[in-house]
């Protein structure tokens, strides 16, 4: 894991959460990146013939996993940019 790239100190608050979103879409792309590897694994794995089935189960099972949470990921992720869009509207607002 890497650590949140914050704004500066004195950011607003949708600035800070839009880091947060950004670090979450950053956390899909890798589990898109670790989900080819897994389905490399997997063909390899079937075109040898020679691994035990539960291995091509226990691939299949993370590579299953790995699509649920970049699907959640993202979905939080455009969540909390909805939620920055509202804080920075509501940020503007005060200030004028």
């Amino acid at each position: 894991m890497r650590p949140l790239e914050t704004p500066p100190p004195g950011a607003a608050a949708h600035e800070r959460v839009l880091a947060h979103a950004e670090v979450l879409r950053g956390d899909v792309r890798a589990l898109g990146e670790c989900a080819e590897r897994l389905r490399a694994v997997q063909e390899r794995l079937a075109a040898n013939g020679l691994a035990p089935r539960w291995l091509g189960e226990s691939v299949a099972a993370h590579l299953a996993a790995c699509a649920v949470a970049a699907a959640d990921l993202d979905a939080a992720a455009a969540r909390l940019t909805a939620y920055a869009a509202r804080l920075a509207r509501e940020h503007r607002g005060r200030r004028t």
